[in-house]
């Protein structure tokens, strides 16, 4: 009993919560070392990795040695351990030419060795091609009603030397014909006779000092030779290199290096490049949303200026009127302007309060809360409209005054086909009764109609036929009054369930996708985002994707599809939000930001490989160059300068701080740390400051900021991209 006390005292003297919690911190503190190490080696910044640090030395000498001639001696190091080619089999029974053939194609292969393979779909496509062609000589050299290869049998009299199996491999695989050995045998196929030349190598003879020793059967292969087409498929490798890609070649780039021998050659590295999946998946979504977007909307007017469509309509005074609408074109062949924002591009008013445009709306409420029902002499029907548009000979102006109140004293009205008093849904009652103001009225959803004859004068305005209803167009939430084949004419939004137009929200009509949390706040912050996969039309598809499928691919082989990505998009969102603080009444799309912040990694790239070229400053005139002629080009219409500039800024700030670095010489991560912090802290700050721009609407009047968009040589230069806010009423323009 007192050593079974004993022990479970001992047991008992230790806290059952111990053991667990320290269990669980030695658990998080293994998981933050793990993401510390994770986030340094992303970075960069392992400093104790000397195999990585070694292979990245190696793929600099590399790469210098393949294009040019300079290399400073003190860069050529030996190669670590593991980079090392495995040594050679030789063969004592291969003859000179086989042993001098095979070293040949030894280096052969090493140097393909230095580039990368052909993609996934390529090499399948080859394979089988060459299988077809393959299958159709095989049927050519094969004897009738034989179903196997000549030569894949043996006369029991001659076998292959055991010793020899590396050399048959290489004489089956290979398009090369075996060297001749004086008094040496032949093989024999089924009907005796030699078999054909080229389908397998003949025997090699015994050793000197062994003669006429029967040896085991050795591997029968009876394999058919690889066409030479095949092999160099697979040893030619397109592989990305550091500061010599697409764009590199283009621009006939030099860099230094004078050490390809032989001994140098072997101590190159093969590291693969990374497979470009995020160029591949935005581009594919941004084509199909294009096709989507066409199939649904459809083109608009194609030109660089501005196009009338003209129709005769009925209009709400039973007046059959030719009407016009002008549109603006799209050089683009592209969408609408207005079918491009409810897609989701780049329009500031859609994601702030704007209180320009507030103002300007709030012309047209002035004007509908001074309106009544127009309602004609001759019972042809009703409109609402303010009382300079009524007729005085052909219409009554139906109004609550002071003399000739409506219910309950009422003084705002009447509204054609709406009253407090006939309606069910909502019901005007205590303690909801409706307010004395028309543009506060809700849309009723059962009105009663009053218990009176046609042919009465009282309360008229409830048994008239309403002749217009509210229409919302433009891309300013602009409303009238107005008839259904008007609003088509205008390719408007037709209400035919609301009497006002202050009861439809015209401007999230406008705006489209997911509805405001708050109808008298827009926050479609997100359409920085959705901005880069729409595009203008066909022509900007074009331009994007070549752009798409040629540098920024070759950059992401380089980077990898995470760095790009956040470079892509990075860009593509700043860009869009200098765009909407600077000019913020222009409708803008497309991943324009995204694709100079890309064009920015390849000025970073030279920046950080100069020691390589032969030219460094000439190498980065030819890339200034072509940026300062685009950025000359976005003053005329059609370019958004703004996304271009800022996205080009960002993208140059993130490639500094996520781009792999190749070091020359010792490395200094002090100065690698500071370099990633000061690039990052920089775009941090600058997003962060256009986001205080953004909303604080500080820019939203400047004169200036188009200038940089698109000067005016001429007075209608930049008609095509230019926004005017409406500074009067329009909600009984076309009455």
């Amino acid at each position: 009993m007192s050593k079974m006390d004993s022990s479970n005292a001992g047991t008992q003297s230790v806290p059952s919560g111990a053991v667990s919690t320290t269990g669980s911190q030695t658990k998080m503190g293994k998981y933050r070392q793990k993401a510390k190490k994770s986030v340094a080696s992303f970075f960069g910044l392992v400093e104790d990795d000397v195999k990585n640090n070694q292979r990245w030395e190696h793929r600099r000498v590399r790469i210098a040695s393949q294009m040019g001639k300079g290399v400073r001696d003190e860069y050529v190091t030996a190669p670590p351990m593991d980079m090392m080619d495995a040594p050679n089999i030789i063969d004592p029974l291969r003859t000179s030419r086989q042993a001098s053939r095979m070293s040949t194609m030894t280096a052969t292969s090493a140097a393909g060795q230095a580039r990368r393979k052909k993609s996934v779909l390529q090499m399948t496509m080859n394979g089988i091609s060459q299988l077809s062609s393959a299958r159709k000589d095989l049927r050519k050299k094969s004897f009738k009603g034989q179903s196997f290869p000549p030569g894949s049998i043996h006369s029991t009299e001659e076998r292959p030397h055991p010793g020899d199996d590396f050399s048959l491999v290489d004489d089956v695989f290979y398009d090369e014909h075996p060297a001749s050995s004086e008094g040496g045998g032949r093989s024999m196929d089924l009907a005796g006779g030699p078999s054909a030349p080229g389908w397998r190598r003949r025997p090699p003879q015994a050793l000197p000092s062994t003669p006429g020793v029967d040896l085991p059967d050795g591997p029968d292969f009876g394999l058919k030779r690889i066409k030479q087409k095949v092999v160099d498929s697979v040893m030619n490798r397109d592989k990305r290199t550091v500061g010599m890609g697409i764009v590199g070649r283009l621009m006939r780039r030099r860099l230094k290096s004078n050490i390809m021998t032989k001994d140098v050659r072997k101590q190159l590295d093969n590291l693969d490049d990374h497979r470009p999946y995020f160029t591949y998946w935005v581009t594919f979504v941004q084509v199909v949303v294009f096709i989507v977007a066409i199939a649904v909307y459809g083109i608009a007017p194609i030109g660089i200026s501005t196009t009338e469509e003209s129709a005769n309509v009925k209009m709400p005074n039973l007046a059959i009127q030719t009407e016009t609408h002008v549109e603006r074109d799209n050089l683009w062949i592209g969408p609408r302007q207005r079918d491009l924002i409810h897609l989701g591009a780049k329009y500031s008013p859609c994601m702030r309060v704007d209180e320009n445009l507030n103002t300007a709306l709030s012309y047209d409420r002035h004007a509908e809360r001074g309106s009544a029902c127009c309602i004609r002499n001759d019972g042809g029907g009703c409109r609402q409209t303010v009382k300079s548009d009524c007729n005085d000979i052909l219409s009554r102006w139906e109004k609550w005054t002071p003399s000739n109140p409506g219910p309950n004293g009422r003084l705002s009205g009447t509204v054609c086909g709406q009253d407090p008093r006939y309606c069910n849904k909502p019901s005007s009652s205590p303690p909801f009764e409706w307010p004395d103001e028309i543009t506060q009225w809700p849309i009723c959803e059962d009105t009663a109609k009053p218990n009176q004859s046609l042919a009465s004068t009282t309360n008229e305005h409830m048994t008239c036929d309403i002749l217009g209803r509210p229409c919302c167009f433009g891309i300013q939430g602009e409303c009238i009054i107005t008839t259904r084949e008007h609003c088509d004419l205008k390719r408007g939004f037709f209400h035919d369930e609301a009497n006002l137009c202050s009861q439809v929200d015209c401007f999230e009509e406008i705006c489209g996708m997911i509805p405001f949390a708050n109808p008298e706040k827009p926050d479609q912050f997100y359409r920085l985002w959705t901005s880069l996969f729409l595009h203008g039309g066909l022509v900007h598809v074009a331009i994007t994707v070549l752009f798409q499928m040629y540098i920024m691919r070759d950059m992401e082989k380089l980077m990898g599809a995470i760095r790009v990505s956040i470079i892509y998009l990075g860009s593509g969102i700043a860009g869009n939000l200098a765009s909407c603080t600077f000019i913020p009444y222009q409708v803008e799309k497309g991943p324009s930001g995204s694709q100079f912040g890309i064009v920015a990694c390849l000025l970073v790239e030279v920046i950080q490989n100069r020691k390589m070229y032969r030219s460094p400053a000439l190498a980065l005139v030819k890339l200034i160059v072509p940026l300062l002629f685009f950025f000359l080009l976005g003053l005329l219409p059609w370019f958004d300068n703004w996304a271009h500039m800022f996205g080009f800024l960002f993208g140059f700030l993130l490639a500094f701080a996520l781009m792999p670095y190749v070091s020359f010489g010792k490395f200094n991560i002090t100065r690698r740390v500071v370099t990633i912090l000061v690039s990052l802290g920089m775009a941090v700050g600058l997003f962060t400051l256009l986001i205080i721009l953004f909303y604080l609407s500080l820019l939203s009047e400047c004169d200036w900021c188009v200038y940089l968009n698109c000067i005016p040589f001429t007075a209608d230069f930049c008609e095509n991209m230019e926004v005017k806010l409406k500074t009067n009423s329009t909600y009984s323009a076309f009455i």
